[in-house]
């Protein structure tokens, strides 16, 4: 078996199918509310308590459901925080760095606000990305 057929084949399981069903939820959940706070919260603040509420529900389910870990409590609630944070930084950082001037430059007729929610957009797209790897490889570990 190819290393690329291994490597498919240790991602693409149950779990998958399962964090991306809670993850969808929370997704809608989560950009809905941010989209809804972002004219009195901005950026930083809708994205952030947004993530926060929903990240408590993602912690509950994908470790019972998603990854059926059987790791300490404490342990795998730290290494999700972990998780959560560094994914959230590292995706909305960028996202909200790259998309405005990618949208000014190309698309300029797009209104500054709508670069922030577009921004938004792709920032949950790339977060999903990384959580599952970090829960997957490292959070939810025994």
């Amino acid at each position: 078996m190819s290393w690329f057929k291994k490597l498919f084949a240790f991602f693409w399981d149950k779990s998958l199918l399962i964090f991306l069903i809670i993850g969808g939820l929370n997704t809608l959940v989560s950009m809905a509310g941010s989209q809804l706070l972002y004219g009195a919260l901005g950026y930083w603040g809708s994205t952030a308590l947004m993530f926060t509420v929903c990240s408590v529900f993602s912690f509950i389910f994908n470790r019972k459901y998603s990854f059926e870990s059987k790791a300490p409590l404490l342990q795998s609630a730290v290494r999700f925080a972990v998780v959560i944070a560094v994914c959230y930084l590292i995706s909305f950082g960028l996202s909200d760095i790259l998309v405005p001037g990618f949208l000014a430059r190309f698309f300029p007729a797009v209104p500054e606000d709508w670069r922030g929610r577009v921004a938004m957009l792709v920032a949950q797209v790339i977060f999903t990305g990384c959580n599952y790897l970090g829960q997957r490889l490292w959070a939810f570990k025994e």
